[in-house]
């Protein structure tokens, strides 16, 4: 029984690292700039302190709401391994995938049949839906949340202590995570001999002691509300509930049919439950609860998954807390580890029907497995990336300054500054968007048009230091001193990890003939960020006679 397991494992992890292994050839996209590739905390020791107490972003100069120190600490582990070269990221992100699925066949074996937990465990692994957490650095961080609760729900019967770190490092990859508590009562309570209701005791406690801090020490950025003013959303809890019916078998269809998935999806407001998408919804989440009563007393584990894959709505559902946004392809993916729970109890895998079931069940994970290596191309690149995510979403602005930004990239300077105006005209509140216009028309040498675009950006927010650099190294090189350094200063007072701007105030002192103070200016940065260039050019300084 141990050597067959053990071979299930061994092809569980094959096969994962088949579907996934075009991955290892893609570039960094989407949010990986911000955090990884500018995120200053990731590149020494000694910003670890800082790296596990902030938000994700605040490294890369970023307000957010987001605190997943264990993700950080990955993407922390992969550039002191792989440097900046993305391969070495992606196959961190795939072996995180490939470990989470044979943990999830070893919790699956303990509630059922070794070859319904098989072939249950490939069909979740395997569906696209898990391309954009794969395929997209990031997004490991729903698949470490995932690995560390079916951890916890391992150890729980036989190491309480176990179960708790594992269920503390759940939370700590995901906000969602903090519902792994009930995750792990719910599924106690469908075995035959559930333990006593006083184990729970030290998870939910745990789980109270992570909501108190998210709400104090680790309040970020408004924890319970991403929206910095109000709007209808934030002024009316029935339209936020509203709008949560429409999402629920909107989310459910993807796994049945995942034809068109695309990471960035929009969403109508709902405000009445007259509207068909809406009262359809409420009668599609009653039709599901009325089902897994029903399931209750003939297949307990069955009806487990189905109430999980509604509880594990619940964070990003808007009832609790308020998401700028309302609906995002991946919010479905812990929801639908239920959907395998529920596979997995499915009668066909019992008595003589078994073997029809387990040969049937291997081709459709064959046949979605082929489906999701085709999708994850989407994420090869900004280009490919942002053109499939445009076709469904021609008017996001968001997209169009992506896709522009990849056309830049490519040399493609016209089309970039074509679509970087047309982000602007369909909405003009993004500083990264007329910073980029500006980066762009300098690369034609239209200076003034670009200098405009900066002082745009730093208008829209005047802590956007890229664009305080890049208004520095322009005066600079028309000799106006005092302009440059002030907004070398503003850039650091922003950020004080822009080694752009030492490196400026360095070669305003330079060029003052001042060395001294240019070598000042050098170490002032390395001592809060260590870049390779403000090294090479202390040492040059140094060196030079």
């Amino acid at each position: 029984m141990l050597r067959r397991c053990g071979l299930l494992v061994a092809l569980l992890i094959f096969i994962t690292l088949l579907v996934f292994s075009n991955c290892l050839s893609f570039s960094f996209v989407w949010d990986d700039e911000h955090f990884i590739l500018r995120n200053a905390y990731l590149t020494h020791p000694k910003f670890l302190p800082a790296l596990l107490t902030h938000n994700i972003v605040a490294g890369a100069g970023g307000i957010s709401n987001l605190y997943r120190p264990l993700e950080s600490l990955t993407h922390f582990f992969d550039v002191q391994a792989w440097g900046y070269h993305p391969w070495g990221h992606h196959l961190t992100t795939v072996l995180i995938h490939a470990a989470m699925l044979v943990v999830l066949f070893l919790w699956l074996r303990r509630v059922a049949p070794t070859p319904a937990a098989f072939v249950a465990t490939l069909l979740y692994g395997l569906h696209p839906m898990q391309t954009e957490l794969v395929a997209y650095i990031p997004g490991r961080c729903d698949t470490l949340g995932l690995l560390f609760m079916l951890l916890a729900a391992l150890a729980f019967r036989r190491r309480l202590w176990l179960s708790l770190l594992c269920a503390a490092l759940a939370m700590a990859s995901k906000e969602n995570f903090v519902l792994t508590p009930l995750f792990i009562l719910l599924t106690d309570r469908a075995q035959p001999q559930p333990a006593p209701w006083r184990r729970h005791i030290g998870l939910w406690l745990l789980s109270a002691g992570y909501v108190l801090l998210r709400l104090t020490l680790l309040n970020f950025a408004n924890t319970l509300n991403f929206y910095g003013a109000e709007n209808l959303l934030t002024q009316h809890p029935e339209y936020r509930l509203l709008t949560y019916f429409t999402t629920l078998p909107a989310g459910f269809r993807l796994w049945l049919w995942p034809a068109d998935l695309h990471h960035e999806r929009a969403w109508a407001l709902y405000t009445s439950l007259l509207i068909p998408k809406v009262w359809t919804g409420a009668l599609f989440l009653l039709a599901w609860f009325g089902l897994a009563a029903w399931l209750w007393r003939r297949s307990r584990m069955a009806a487990v998954g189905l109430l999980w894959f509604i509880a594990a709505t619940l964070p990003t559902s808007n009832l609790i807390i308020i998401i700028n946004a309302l609906f995002y392809d991946h919010w479905f993916v812990v929801p639908g580890l239920g959907l395998a729970i529920a596979v997995s109890q499915l009668p066909l895998f019992r008595g003589r029907w078994q073997r029809h079931a387990l040969i049937g069940g291997i081709a459709l994970a064959a046949g979605l497995g082929w489906m999701t290596h085709r999708t994850t191309e989407v994420w090869r690149n900004g280009v490919t990336l942002n053109s499939h995510i445009l076709r469904f979403e021609p008017d996001n602005p968001k997209i169009m300054n992506n896709l522009a930004m990849a056309l830049e990239g490519k040399g493609k300077t016209s089309d970039a500054i074509q679509l970087y105006q047309r982000a602007i005209r369909a909405s003009d509140e993004y500083p990264q968007t007329h910073h980029n216009l500006a980066r762009a028309y300098e690369t034609q040498g239209r200076l003034d048009d670009a200098i405009v675009e900066y002082h745009r950006a730093l208008t829209l927010d005047p802590r956007f230091y890229y664009s305080a650099i890049a208004l520095g190294r322009i005066r600079l090189s028309q000799g106006q001193i005092a302009a440059a350094t002030t907004k070398f200063q503003e850039a650091i007072a922003a950020y004080p990890y822009a080694a752009d701007a030492y490196l400026g105030l360095a070669q305003i002192r330079l060029n003052a003939g001042d060395r001294a103070g240019a070598i000042t200016e050098l170490r002032r940065g390395l001592a809060v960020v260590d870049d390779p260039r403000l090294r090479h050019q202390l040492s040059a300084l140094q060196s030079a006679k």
